[in-house]
């Protein structure tokens, strides 16, 4: 049985379909199927499968689903979905499981990115396979203590060879292809690298608390070989500096409000079933923690909807570091509430949401950065 069958549509839910007097388009209609995927089969999956192993069943699942295409024009196959479906795509996904949140949202970066910096020849041969998951995307960028893309130190040499290691690369052990961020001179390229060749070597997986199942490991790159002109995304010297310093952080926020989501509805399933034989004294207690995950998790909703308006009063930024932040207390105050259920019950998502919470607030573009960025812009 669904887990989530018998709960009402979220206000992030109906503010991205269809109005009631208009026909569904076809991203409702996908959308619909994912949250249907996500409700009846993801749960089910993770209760009958280890958390750290790679879900394969349930990635064909999003691939015939659409999930990889969302992004991409429909010239190249894709859905050509606008950003509030594919903000919604992440908070459908992390209701279930934060970590194909992460795995489907990296590809999409990466598809945008291509679309927007490759050449003719590079959409074409990358965007259909792209849409359709045949061909899915990690990108190694980030590296320990270096917070702008022109301090980087992989390299590419002049004899076409990429050198350096990358922290922290999201499904690197089951990419098609690894994007490769790097110098060039003095700019900043994206190479396009198959990690079968020679010259890329992928580490064991990092020891975390949560978002298992997708591969999370280090990269190194020793000398390998590329067409400077053919896989450099733009072609050779295409600089992507400005571009890596773009932060739309939206999908962090739906993926916060997402669990958020998760984790309410499964604390309330909880108290539901069982306040009949509470005192009096224990009904109050319940009462006022119930209250503080409504308040804490319509505050979240009110900070996603003043970001994504049309006037936004909030920048990406400040709503991620304040919804991943509110996320974490939401998911103690849950676990709190459900007492010994909570921690160790049959209950098992909230504690998968409670390990993957801890990530929220460093991945993408960590909270620290954000709010010195912020505090820049207020003391300027």
């Amino acid at each position: 049985m669904a887990e989530n069958a018998d709960r009402r549509p979220t206000e992030l839910e109906e503010g991205t379909q269809a109005p009631r007097s208009g026909r569904p388009t076809p991203a409702d209609e996908q959308l619909s199927a994912i949250r249907a995927f996500v409700d009846e089969e993801v749960g089910a999956y993770l209760a009958t499968h280890a958390e750290h192993l790679y879900p394969d069943r349930l990635v064909a699942r999003l691939r015939g689903l659409g999930a990889f295409g969302a992004a991409v024009s429909e010239s190249y196959g894709g859905g050509n979905w606008p950003a509030p479906g594919t903000a919604r795509l992440s908070y459908e996904l992390a209701r279930g499981w934060q970590s194909l949140a992460g795995l489907v949202g990296t590809h999409l970066k990466l598809c945008r990115l291509v679309e927007r910096h490759g050449t003719a020849e590079q959409r074409t041969a990358w965007l259909a396979p792209m849409a359709r998951g045949e061909q899915v995307f990690a990108r190694a960028y980030h590296e320990q203590g270096v917070p702008h893309p022109a301090q980087l130190r992989t390299r590419v040499h002049a004899d076409g060879r990429l050198y350096g290691r990358k922290g922290w690369v999201t499904n690197a052990r089951h990419a098609d292809r690894i994007v490769a961020i790097a110098r060039a001179g003095d700019a900043t390229v994206a190479v396009l690298t198959d990690p079968g060749r020679p010259g890329v070597e992928i580490g064991p997986e990092l020891p975390r608390p949560g978002m298992l199942g997708i591969s999370l490991a280090e990269v190194t790159f020793t000398g390998y070989e590329f067409d400077p002109d053919e896989d450099v995304l733009g072609g050779r010297g295409h600089d992507l500096t400005e571009a890596l310093r773009t932060y739309d952080l939206t999908s962090y926020v739906a993926r916060a409000l997402g669990s958020a989501d998760a984790v309410y509805e499964a604390a309330l399933r909880h108290v539901r079933a069982a306040m009949g034989g509470r005192s009096p004294q224990a009904r109050g207690a319940v009462n006022l923690r119930m209250g503080e995950l409504t308040t804490c998790r319509a505050v979240m909703r009110t900070v996603w909807q003043s970001t994504t308006g049309t006037r936004p009063s909030l920048t990406s930024g400040e709503a991620k570091v304040f919804c991943t932040s509110a996320l974490q207390e939401l998911v103690r105050n849950a676990a709190l509430l459900c007492g010994g259920a909570g921690y160790a019950g049959g209950e098992a998502a909230l504690g998968r949401h409670y390990r993957d919470a801890l990530a929220l607030p460093i991945i993408g573009v960590p909270s620290d950065t954000l709010l010195s960025h912020i505090g820049d812009e207020a003391l300027a």
